[in-house]
């Protein structure tokens, strides 16, 4: 198991998707192999700069016990407990936020009891008795690292009360400041002052983005407002939704208010709640469901199309992605001349279906919903999914249809496990007719119309020594850009039992990450035993992916072992295909060092502005006839071709470099007309796999391996010392060899 960082020393190898392994052996997931460890009961505790603190270990009651969010960059942040070894700590003060990829860079974010950021001295994150810690175990991320978290307040008395104590707060490392606070006057509502519990924000209905743009939904008190808050059912209007930079929200609906978008319905006016989605996107795009009334209005909602989806857009208001009662689309029926309608089945308690990540960064969603009138036949094809953005929605499957690599056909699909990514591929967990139920579930992944069968209920997981597939209706099931797919799994039978946790790649197929009974190196020579207990967080980190489950294949879990003590990992999950990242468009959190952005998906601009350097890479990995090529650089810019065993991230010359750990140049070459490859096969060149090892860094299968190309950009007034240099490199490519 790689503790440190760097790469492991233990290979695994893939044929044709399966692991391979002699007769008896026991599969070993990939967290055991290839996971790193960020921390584990018993480590050093580090401070803000990464140093450890004298006498500090993590211990105590779950530690190490609540879930970890991961950001696009591999790093992790979590709550942790920890111990003094020479005295005992406070109840207010024996916890912290932790934010790293690795044991070498943790970092300490925040202690219970500090100062709170930006409160006037003697405000401490403690609870209002100032007995216990006021930090909140469900912090989030933003895919380029940007923090929320909630706390509770405390300074004996002085200026922080019971109306006033909880706060949240976010930025990046190092720069942690007040984005809300209870109590705060709320936008939009005529001086109406926040009541919300922002001391332990949930998940599901608070996030923040790339561009640092918060949103959340919050309950209200008087204050000043006008009209006056008062929860009367019939003029209830004491909850609403903002969005918005800090400082800046934006209310985009308010329980009574007239909804925006619409022609005059008006918001719900019942203690019920406005709606259960809230989920927001890298432009700010917030997709909200919203509950309509039935007793205010003009036109008035009935009890037939009072649930909508709606869009807000920053600037533009908001629109209706569906309503109860509109047409839905393919299902026009000509005997009648009519479409199916939203609506349900039977009754009217409808509303559309979505998961806790359906929204994309591109403004597509994907949902189930029933479905009334038009081609409908009741009991056959009355449910259906759909796809689309606002005035874009389309029909990609319905009950009845038949559910490939089978020989039955789909009769529902579970909500929760309704993903899709912005290549336009879904993955769902189906409920089949035509089956038995031992095997009457099952995964499926790909393009709408040319779905793959990931797993079956029955079927028999490769390396378990004949261990088969439970139920998978309503298992954890995430996503990402690459068309990967993490999922949970209870085995029974064979050599492996439990619970277990498995990864399918359209290229290698199904892969162990965690198996009950795995061993997990914790120190050397010192192993723990996998217990089957694990967790990540589901809910959209507003770039499409989950929270804990990257678009690049990136894991980050707390991962439980027998006896009850459980460790921070991160893993990287192997692909068939290069992966591209790194790139100098404004999407990272560290900038172009001159604010030198480039196009979407290349390095950092250079002199000639061409957009900035774009690396690709053509061939295959097994047998390695990988070609690296860089485009859009200088017309004849000298350049070499550079190889890492990890990732980092750090200015370099006039450029941003991902490719870290142990450097090789592989290759150097001059550009034509602004392109260059290598290696030159044809020419002689040896392969990558085959020069690295000459270099000394042999590269074995299930090793990742990192590759940009830094090239020669002699104009130093573009970018100039000491912010940038007289070269630029391009954005970079993730390999998993096989």
């Amino acid at each position: 198991m790689n503790t440190s960082g760097t790469k492991g020393t233990r290979a695994f190898a893939l044929a044709s998707g399966i692991f391979c392994l002699t007769a008896g052996a026991h599969a070993q997931g990939l967290m055991s192999t290839h996971g790193v460890l960020v921390a584990t009961d018993g480590d050093a505790v580090p401070d803000a700069t990464g140093a450890p603190i004298p006498n500090f270990s993590f211990g105590g009651s779950s530690a190490l016990g609540n879930n970890c969010v991961l950001d696009a960059n591999g790093k992790v942040l979590f709550l942790a407990r920890f111990l003094d070894s020479t005295t005992t700590l406070n109840t207010w003060d024996d916890k912290a936020l932790f934010y790293g990829s690795s044991r070498n860079d943790l970092k300490l974010v925040i202690r219970a009891a500090d100062q709170a950021p930006t409160f006037a001295p003697g405000v401490l994150l403690r609870t209002t008795s100032g007995l216990s810690s006021g930090i909140s175990s469900s912090p989030r991320i933003s895919p380029d690292g940007q923090f929320l978290w909630g706390s509770y307040l405390y300074d004996g008395g002085v200026n922080i009360t019971a109306a006033n104590d909880e706060a949240i707060f976010g930025g990046p490392l190092g720069n942690q400041t007040l984005l809300v606070q209870q109590n705060d006057v709320a936008p939009g509502t005529g001086g109406a002052q926040y009541a919300q519990a922002f001391s332990s924000p949930s998940q599901q209905y608070i996030g923040i983005n790339r561009e640092g743009r918060v949103y959340f939904q919050a309950t209200l008190v008087n204050g000043t407002g006008v009209p006056p808050v008062n929860t009367t059912s019939g003029t209830n209007n004491q909850a609403g939704l903002w969005s918005g930079m800090p400082g800046n929200f934006e209310l985009v609906a308010r329980k009574s208010d007239p909804v925006d978008g619409m022609n005059g319905e008006v918001a719900i006016d019942t203690a019920t709640s406005l709606g259960s989605v809230m989920q927001m996107n890298n432009s700010g795009q917030l997709l909200y469901e919203i509950t309509l009334s039935n007793t205010q209005g003009s036109p008035m909602a009935t009890v037939t199309n009072d649930k909508a989806l709606m869009v807000h857009t920053p600037g533009q208001g908001s629109q209706v992605l569906v309503r109860e009662g509109d047409n839905a689309p393919g299902t026009f029926d000509p005997n009648t001349s009519t479409f199916a309608t939203f609506n349900a089945i039977t009754g009217d308690g409808w509303s559309a279906n979505v998961s806790s990540n359906c929204w994309t960064r591109d403004g597509v969603c994907f949902f189930a919903s029933d479905l009334r009138g038009g081609d409908v036949i009741p009991g056959q094809n009355d449910r259906g999914l759909f796809m689309g953005g606002v005035g874009t929605l389309a029909l990609i499957g319905r009950k009845n249809d038949p559910a490939p690599g089978t020989t039955g056909f789909f009769t529902n699909w579970n909500t929760s496990s309704l993903l899709e990514n912005a290549s336009g591929q879904i993955c769902l967990q189906g409920i089949l007719g035509g089956a038995t139920t031992a095997d009457d579930t099952g995964i499926w992944a790909g393009a709408p119309n040319a779905l793959q069968l990931v797993l079956r209920e029955g079927d028999v997981l490769p390396g378990t020594g004949g261990s088969i597939a439970g139920s998978l209706s309503g298992t954890g099931i995430y996503f990402n850009d690459r068309g990967q797919v993490l999922f949970n799994v209870t085995l029974s039978g064979g050599t492996v039992t439990g619970g277990s946790l498995w990864a399918w790649d359209p290229v290698l197929g199904l892969m162990p990450v965690i198996l009950n009974g795995d061993q997990v190196e914790i120190t050397p020579g010192v192993f723990m035993t996998c217990s089957g207990s694990f967790g990540g967080v589901s809910f959209n980190n507003t770039d499409g992916a989950s929270l804990h489950f990257s678009q690049d294949g990136r894991i980050g879990l707390r991962v439980g072992f027998v006896g009850g003590t459980n460790a921070i990992m991160t893993l990287a999950l192997p692909s068939g295909v290069p992966n591209a990242f790194c790139f100098g468009d404004g999407s990272q959190f560290e900038p172009c060092p001159c604010g030198n952005s480039g196009a979407a998906g290349r390095g950092c601009e250079n002199s000639a502005s061409t957009g900035g350097a774009l690396l690709s890479a053509s061939g295959s990995i097994q047998p390695d006839s990988i070609v690296l090529t860089s485009s859009g650089e200088l017309p004849h810019s000298f350049s070499i071709f550079l190889q890492g065993d990890a990732r980092t991230l750090t200015p370099f010359g006039d450029g941003l470099r991902c490719a870290g750990g142990t450097l090789k140049r592989l290759y150097n070459a001059s550009a034509v007309s602004g392109v260059v490859s290598a290696p030159n096969l044809a020419g002689g060149d040896p392969s990558i796999t085959l020069r690295s090892a000459a270099l000394g860094d042999p590269i074995a299968p299930g090793d990742a391996r990192f590759y940009q190309v830094y090239y020669r950009d002699p104009s130093a007034s573009f970018c100039p010392a000491p912010a940038g240099s007289t070269f630029n490199i391009s954005n970079a490519i993730e390999i998993f060899w096989q």
